[in-house]
């Protein structure tokens, strides 16, 4: 696990390719406490940097960036290939000579063997940038960058014209001084939106997010380097059919599971994992006891407010499989005092991370090197019932409303006359678009609705980033083929599974739980793994029919089922799902509230203050979810604290107002 970056500078450009590319090296320093390595290209043009965070061979011989026999490959990477060992056999059965016990130099070999299509042999979690010196009649140089299948490892970049820049975080190409730092119209009111950063586009103009599944080819040639290519190489799989016999999905399952769980443990460090005493971290932390035969630690989060505390459950679970627990009481004083450091370490402002964050620094405490994770449960096996049930009632509801003639907007009076909160201001404006998927998606899993974000942000700024940037869009191709997964996509639980699924995975899982995870682990130098997102198994559970998923109607029942009875008797007998959320509903009426308050006037330069009164407001009233007040002060704390110099200088010129 690293921090990867690197430059290719046209010849003309006046830039200092050794000093862009240390400042971008040191500002990843936290990803890679374990070593650093620089590398520039014979005429100057083309420099790969990394800090090494040292998991498999911690030897010399494993450090990066890495080269080729003759020098003519270079690779700088981030990440864990877990099918290394069978790629390294075969590999040498071709002739490749190993130096090293590192994955790095399978991918590198894998590369020289197979060219680009090497990615897809790979399972695991991956950043990848390959300089290709080598050249032939018709073949100039080029810059290859790669990135896993489902976004566990993120990957930027930056195509100016005189310079194509690219790191593991947006921190490390402001601090290049090639890229600029002005905030994106369309990044902010994604976030808004969303609570999280849509890709591919992040919170500065001019940088974008390599999606998922794809690879990036970057010609050097002569003078000039051509505009970046970029091709998919992974898509989720066809919906299933329905009427498809399967003969035994839920050992099918489980067969999938075991796979993916063992194949993570492969470590030369200590191991452990994050344990909630949720169904999902219950079933990686049970998996792991079953393929691991060393010693086991665990971490959890405790919490002085019982009700969002899960600690009997994981202390249950941590004795039935004899692991050594570690638990933390997290306090909001605690949370207060070192908030300043989470949003500095914060990429793009985000409504999750803070829980990440506290947790990944008590395993890095407990003397974990790696950790694995439950992430992904939830999206891959129907957890989350505010979309999984939510986004086809919706659907519904919608759609009679507006075969009736005046049918919704008989409604939507009756809902600003008589209900309040913001849950009913999403129904509203979804009663005014046309009824679909994507719009009962966005009133169940958004922030604010669109016409909360255009109050927010005033008209010229929404003008702006509509211009670029489009909800419903993004919903729709987050699933792949534009949004259509064929087969008779109905607005029933069943027919809406699928669909949901792919979304949740795409959006939700991608752009916050992933990125947050990534993001806030790396700041304490850890490697987080996350066994549920292995792309066999999720290919695996997407080709299986909806109706396997809701046996019982139980949420992630067919997950409970494939588990069977090694589960601890604890965990078969809960029924409702507690979600892992710090108690920032009682927090920010208490402890908290003065420093949020803060935050939120130092948005004036940002947002309307009207806008930003009117949610206060609606807060202290009850009528607004927690959220919405704490993404408002995210954005403020996060603008302070990664900003250098004033608001108004990095925001676009709109008609003479700042942003």
């Amino acid at each position: 696990m690293c921090g990867i970056a690197g430059l290719v500078v046209n010849p003309a450009a006046a830039v200092d390719v050794e000093s862009a590319l240390g400042a971008m090296r040191d500002a990843l320093v936290h990803r890679g406490p374990d070593g650093e390595g620089t590398f520039r290209s014979s005429d100057g043009r083309v420099g790969l940097a990394n800090r090494r965070l040292a998991v498999v061979d911690l030897s010399p011989a494993a450090a990066m960036p890495m080269r080729n026999a003759n020098g003519t490959v270079w690779i700088t990477y981030n990440g864990e290939i877990y099918n290394a060992a069978a790629l390294r056999a075969e590999l040498t059965g071709c002739g490749a000579a190993f130096r090293s016990a590192s994955d790095t130099e399978v991918i590198l070999h894998g590369y020289e063997t197979w060219g680009a299509e090497v990615v897809e042999r790979l399972r695991g979690m991956f950043a990848i940038a390959i300089y290709d010196a080598r050249e032939w009649p018709g073949s100039p140089q080029r810059l290859f960058l790669a990135r896993d299948r489902l976004g566990i490892k993120p990957l930027y970049y930056a195509a100016l014209p005189e310079v194509f820049a690219f790191a593991s975080e947006l921190k490390a190409l402001q601090a290049s001084g090639v890229v600029p730092g002005k905030l994106s119209p369309a990044g902010l009111v994604g976030y808004l939106l969303l609570g999280s950063v849509p890709a591919p586009v992040t919170i500065y103009d001019g940088i974008q997010a390599l999606e998922p599944g794809c690879v990036l080819r970057l010609e050097i040639s002569g003078s000039t380097t051509s505009p970046a290519h970029i091709h998919r190489y992974w898509s989720f799989p066809p919906p299933a059919d329905p009427a498809a016999p399967i003969p035994d999905p839920v050992g099918e399952v489980r067969a999938l599971l075991d796979d993916a769980v063992r194949s993570h443990l492969v470590s030369d460090v200590p191991l452990g994992a994050f344990l909630s005493g949720g169904l999902d971290s219950t079933a990686v932390v049970t998996l792991m006891r079953a393929g691991h035969n060393g010693p086991l630690r665990t971490c959890s989060m405790v919490f002085e407010e019982a009700e969002y505390s899960e600690a009997p459950y994981a202390r249950a679970v941590a004795r039935a499989v004899g692991a050594e627990h570690h638990e933390r009481v997290v306090t909001a004083d605690e949370v207060g005092k070192e908030l300043d450091q989470v949003l500095g370490m914060m990429d793009q402002p985000t409504i999750d991370g803070v829980n990440t964050y506290f947790v990944a620094q008590t395993a890095r405490q407990a003397g974990l090197t790696v950790a694995l994770s439950g992430l992904g449960g939830d999206e891959l096996f129907g957890g989350y019932s505010n979309t999984f049930r939510g986004v086809p009632r919706m659907w519904r509801a919608v759609r009679m409303a507006q075969r009736v003639p005046g049918g919704a907007r008989l409604i939507q009076a009756g809902l600003q006359a008589f209900a309040g909160g913001s849950r009913w201001l999403k129904v509203g404006e979804a009663l005014a678009r046309p009824a679909s998927a994507a719009s009962a998606y966005l009133a169940c899993r958004g922030l604010f609705t669109p016409n909360e974000v255009r109050s927010l942000v005033g008209p010229e700024l929404w003008a702006a980033a509509s211009a670029t940037f489009d909800p419903m869009r993004a919903i729709n191709e987050a699933v792949g083929e534009g949004g259509d997964i064929g087969n008779g996509w109905r607005p029933t639980r069943a027919g809406a599974f699928g669909w949901v699924s792919r979304v949740e995975l795409s959006l939700y899982m991608r752009h916050q739980l992933l990125r947050d995870t990534d993001v806030m682990s790396m700041a304490h130098g850890l490697e987080v793994r996350v066994p549920l997102l292995d792309h066999i198994l999720v290919e695996g559970v997407l080709r299986l029919p909806p109706t396997v998923h809701l046996n019982g109607g139980r949420p992630k029942g067919l997950l409970q089922a494939a588990l069977g009875d090694r589960l601890p008797a604890s965990i078969r007998a809960r029924r409702a799902k507690q979600g892992f959320t710090f108690p920032f509903a009682e927090w920010l009426r208490g402890p908290l509230r003065e420093q949020c308050a803060n935050w939120h006037r130092g948005l004036a330069e940002l947002l309307r203050p009207e806008a930003v009164a009117a949610v206060e407001r609606a807060w202290g009233a009850g009528r607004a979810h927690w959220s919405r007040p704490w993404a408002l002060a995210v954005l403020g704390g996060w603008q302070l604290h990664t900003q250098g110099e004033s608001v108004r200088s990095r925001t676009p010129n709109l008609g003479g107002r700042a942003f």
